[in-house]
């Protein structure tokens, strides 16, 4: 059956990009992503992320707190069937942020930021012209494609399907993510594929 796809289409400029990274839970005391199950999930999505496939990150930056998208699930059938142990599991784990650690085996090289010294790193805005923020981002973290955002990761009880949200900035006009749904198949983490799936992607 056809994979149908919703597109959600979205502006960003650097000031809404600074106040994004900065909004939010920056609680010192949240609880760290360790299972290293998710790592494995993530590391099997990061290659074909843009960041890497089209940006050419080098050492990628990742938000060091979890992030997620709730206007933009998947949704059908199989969200409030066969896939609804995944789903709530994935809201259960990302009811509050959790902070994703360094050192973890991802395929790639990368740093762990956290999200108030990304935001930092924006030039400020000057009115009638000037940087666009960005700059001071890539002089501060160059080879880096921008940065990514990924939550933590929702498994079934048996860990064989898992859910987890990834999404990127590298710019202005330039971001994108989406929720990934994934099934262990002989060890390793594979797209799953869904009958009558309803995918959302932003991106602007």
């Amino acid at each position: 059956m056809q994979r149908s796809a919703f597109v959600v289409s979205s502006i960003a400029v650097a000031v809404v990009v600074c106040a994004r990274v900065l909004h939010g839970n920056q609680d010192s005391r949240a609880s760290p992503v360790d299972d290293p199950e998710a790592y494995a999930a993530y590391a099997s999505l990061l290659p074909n992320e843009w960041t890497i496939r089209v940006g050419k990150a080098k050492t990628l930056v990742i938000q060091e707190e979890t992030a997620t998208r709730w206007d933009c699930m998947p949704s059908g059938e199989a969200m409030q069937t066969t896939w609804k142990p995944v789903v709530d599991a994935y809201r259960a784990a990302n009811a509050a942020p959790h902070k994703l650690l360094a050192n973890q085996e991802l395929g790639i090289p990368y740093q762990v930021v956290p999200g108030k010294a990304i935001a930092l790193s924006f030039d400020r805005l000057i009115p009638n012209g000037g940087s666009d923020g960005w700059s001071g981002f890539y002089r501060k973290y160059p080879d880096s494609g921008g940065y990514v955002e990924m939550s933590a990761v929702g498994f079934d009880s048996a860990k064989v399907r898992a859910m987890v949200y990834i999404g990127h900035s590298c710019g202005g006009l330039c971001g994108g993510g989406t929720h990934h749904l994934l099934e262990k198949v002989e060890g390793v983490w594979r797209a799953a594929k869904i009958p009558g799936l309803m995918q959302c992607q932003w991106a602007s």
